[in-house]
């Protein structure tokens, strides 16, 4: 927590993100509930409902996409000043997520290892690509390369001695 955010003012500020983030499921269609989870490094928003494939949406658009909705909202007259990041979730679908990431970062960095050959990948979102390459960085022998641009944007597994 910032030195100018009280913990008063946090309080304040997930309570609106997490009336916006109703409002926003309510017009969707989506009856659901916000349970709020503090962690030390974010804040986050589970939402709890039987539409949760709704929620998440296809490959986690819409789940991504009222992330950024919401930060967006509460964070419109802070944009110098932020505080913890807040995370929006729902069903697990964030640690789901991450597991499948390390899986295909393991996969595909043995596959680069066997091959002695660069693997592309997908493209997929900055957070993605972070995880990809922090859990490739653990695999000896193996370096990545974000490559492309915009939502082209994706990863490269690099054997060391082709790099």
């Amino acid at each position: 927590m910032s030195e100018t955010e009280t913990e008063t003012d946090r309080e304040d500020l997930v309570e609106k993100a997490s009336e916006f983030l109703l409002g926003v499921l309510q017009r969707m269609g989506i009856t659901a509930d916000i349970d709020i989870k503090d962690d030390s490094d974010k804040t986050v928003l589970e939402i709890q409902t039987s539409d949760t494939e709704l929620v998440v949406g296809r490959r986690g658009v819409v789940i991504d996409a009222l992330q950024h909705m919401v930060n967006k909202a509460i964070y419109k007259e802070r944009s110098t000043e932020r505080g913890k990041p807040l995370v929006i979730d729902a069903g697990g679908f964030r640690d789901k997520q991450v597991d499948r990431l390390r899986g295909i970062a393991q996969k595909m960095g043995e596959k680069a290892l066997q091959t002695k050959t660069i693997v592309p990948l997908q493209p997929m979102t900055p957070h993605d690509r972070r995880i990809v390459h922090m859990c490739v960085s653990e695999i000896p022998g193996l370096t990545t390369r974000s490559e492309g641009e915009g939502e082209d944007r994706h990863i490269t597994i690099v054997p060391t001695e082709l790099a």
